[in-house]
């Protein structure tokens, strides 16, 4: 085929151009007698070129082998992808979880159902007095003297195994040496009907069973002292939800449901007793128990929501001789002002030791416990009465009485910078921090309680050195300045009847202060 020169010359350039092979060299215009030789040149180079144009279309387009290996490698890629993501949830599923937190430092299975806790609480106080004259003439000889305390120092391990099985375990390295304060097993797969095992506190009063980093005061009021302490026994108690509410477990001792109740059968250890005693103190038990209700939960009815009512108690019968009744102390003194060893001065002499008989427990003893609490807002209110009756023996056994001593309170607390008030403590809203405006929460409070001894116990013990009654009126401020670390400050003014010399003995006015760390 011939072709116009002049359209040939240009279809190749065009051709070289679009193919990107323009540095392929033209022919340049030639005479007319060269153009057949120059068209044959022109010729092989387009044949070469499309020898070029066919091997890069072959290069280019893989073989249909090749793709589907490769959409086989994409998708094995993509399912060790997803093999690795389900891996990585179910070891998320089954690993433990670790957690610091204000309430201690954890370790929870993925599943709940087991954890341990370790938690610790420290109080530091200092106790001072500003009486004019400190020192108590007398048979008692007392002296109030002003001292630094460290009042707590606990350590302890609280957790569950299996869901239903709690457990607690905490010694107290405090001033009063190290005692085990609690060590117990609680199983509650039933509500309304679980059993806790070893030592902890009993059912009976109502500031007793509050948490000891929990108290408005620095010191519980005169009912405590009437009351047992942590003893050793079985408890039987259950919880209710009220209707069309759930129940929450809050340990063996429960203020968060409906109806909650305590029975248990422990050792025995008198008024004020059995907390550091760990071993068997008398051949027959003593039973204690208390109900325990909030009428208007879930009712719709605020200011009565945080109304909470009980009724607690507690009998034993003590063999003769077997319990050495303990000392009464004022509340913020934490000074002797019932010595059960300073009995009269015509009590029989023991041969064998050349002293007094002691004053023993030896018969019936019954404690009748009313209690309740309000909390509302800001507000807080608690009281409580408690009557004690007991049979003390002196002199051998040659004098018996019936011991009636009662005592009661009442407390009132109001939280100035807006935070709800509670049975379980105060939360702050804002932690200190002055910087930026925030300063912690603040609660004041005050309280009157009075103590009586029953006049029969005059004829086992010293009037000279005990006393026949105390009246206490306390007031206190709390600064929350987080929710783990709080400063305390009471001042407590106590006048009593009887226990000196001649009259009553001096009015005792003490202040302390504290300073709490608890996790």
């Amino acid at each position: 085929m011939k072709l116009n020169q002049h359209a040939y010359f240009v279809w190749i350039a065009t051709l070289n151009t679009l193919l990107g092979l323009s540095h392929l060299p033209l022919a340049e215009a030639a005479p007319l007698d060269e153009k057949d030789k120059k068209i044959q040149i022109l010729e092989q180079r387009l044949l070469l070129l499309e020898k070029r144009l066919d091997a890069q279309a072959v290069s280019i387009s893989p073989p249909k082998q090749s793709i589907e290996e490769l959409d086989q490698k994409i998708k094995i890629l993509e399912r060790h992808n997803e093999i690795a993501q389900e891996e990585a949830e179910e070891k998320t599923k089954t690993s433990p979880k670790f957690d610091v937190s204000p309430k201690g430092v954890s370790f929870t299975s993925a599943d709940g159902d087991n954890s341990v806790r370790l938690r610790a609480s420290i109080q530091s106080d200092g106790r001072f007095f500003v009486n004019e004259n400190r020192n108590l003439k007398g048979v008692n000889e007392g002296f109030l003297t002003n001292r630094f305390e460290l009042k707590q120092a606990r350590i302890w391990l609280e957790g569950r195994f299996g869901r239903y099985t709690d457990f607690k375990l905490m010694p107290d390295f405090g001033t009063n040496g190290t005692i085990l304060a609690d060590a117990y097993v609680d199983l509650h797969y039933f509500p309304f009907a679980s059993v806790s095992v070893g030592k902890q506190k009993t059912p009976i009063s109502l500031e007793r069973l509050q948490g000891d980093s929990d108290g408005t005061f620095l010191e519980r009021a005169y009912p405590t002292y009437l009351s047992s302490n942590r003893d050793i026994g079985v408890k039987l108690h259950g919880s209710f939800a009220a209707v069309g509410d759930k129940y929450t477990y809050a340990s063996p001792i429960d203020f968060k449901n409906f109806l909650t109740y305590e029975v248990g059968i422990f050792n025995g250890g008198g008024d004020n007793g059995a907390n550091d005693a760990d071993k068997e103190n008398e051949d027959n038990k003593e039973l204690a128990g208390r109900l325990w209700l909030h009428p208007f939960k879930n009712k719709g009815i605020a200011a009565l929501e945080g109304l909470g009512v009980g009724i607690a108690g507690s009998w034993e019968t003590p063999k003769k001789n077997a319990i050495t009744v303990k000392a009464l102390k004022s509340a913020l003194g934490q000074n002797t002002v019932v010595d059960y060893t300073k009995v009269v001065s015509t009590a029989v002499i023991d041969s064998k030791t050349n002293l007094p008989f002691a004053v023993q427990a030896n018969g019936e003893h019954y404690r009748i416990y009313p209690q309740a609490y309000w909390y509302y807002g800001p507000y807080g209110l608690l009281g409580e009465y408690v009557l004690s009756s007991q049979k003390l023996t002196g002199d051998g056994g040659k004098t018996a009485i019936q011991q009636n001593n009662t005592a009661w309170q009442i407390q009132a607390s109001y939280v100035l910078t807006g935070e709800d008030n509670t049975f379980q403590g105060i939360k702050p809203q804002t932690p200190f921090d002055p910087l930026n405006g925030a300063w912690g929460a603040l609660q004041i409070a005050g309280r009157w309680s009075e103590l009586s001894i029953d006049e029969e116990t005059f004829k086992l013990l010293d009037p000279q050195a005990s006393i026949a009654g105390a009246r206490s009126w306390t007031v206190g401020a709390n600064w929350f300045i987080n929710q783990n670390v709080r400063l305390m400050a009471d001042y407590e003014h106590t006048y009593f009847s009887g226990g000196a010399a001649s009259g009553n003995r001096p009015t005792e006015k003490a202040f302390a202060t504290r300073l709490q760390l608890v996790f």
